[in-house]
């Protein structure tokens, strides 16, 4: 009795899968998750200066960004995904950009500040961990 119980339950969550596709298909579903216009919330012109520093900053041609909107100090919030080393995505993290003085930077992880590459780049992770708080965190 209980492998026909089983059986039955497969069937049934089975069967709300294909009706859940099903009505996605029909309704257009939600969107996919294709970046947004990086240009959307602040304008092309400073998208462009943003991905210019993102490249310099960041070492990253091919950047994806996404939710950018300008900040409470006049910054630029987002997120951004760039590849690592070995050619793959690292997934989006938070950064902020400064396009007055010329400033890029993610939102620093734990692993980066206790063991940063040089005392600079610990200033550079400061930095833009201020300026995120400063710029992006809604209070």
């Amino acid at each position: 009795m209980p492998g026909v119980i089983r059986r039955a339950g497969r069937r049934i969550a089975g069967a709300a899968l294909g009706l859940t596709l099903l009505a996605a298909a029909a309704t257009g579903g939600p969107a996919q998750g294709l970046p947004d216009r990086p240009g959307a919330a602040i304008g092309p012109d400073d998208a462009q200066a943003v991905l210019a520093l993102i490249e310099r900053d960041l070492r990253s041609t091919d950047a994806r960004l996404a939710g950018l909107r300008r900040g409470r100090a006049g910054g630029i919030c987002g997120t951004v995904e760039v590849r690592n080393r070995m050619g793959t995505y690292t997934g989006p993290r938070p950064f902020v950009a400064d396009l007055g003085a010329g400033f890029a930077g993610r939102l620093p992880e734990g692993a980066e500040l206790r063991n940063p590459g040089s005392a600079a780049d610990f200033t550079r992770l400061e930095r833009a961990r201020a300026m995120f708080v400063e710029n992006c965190i809604d209070r």
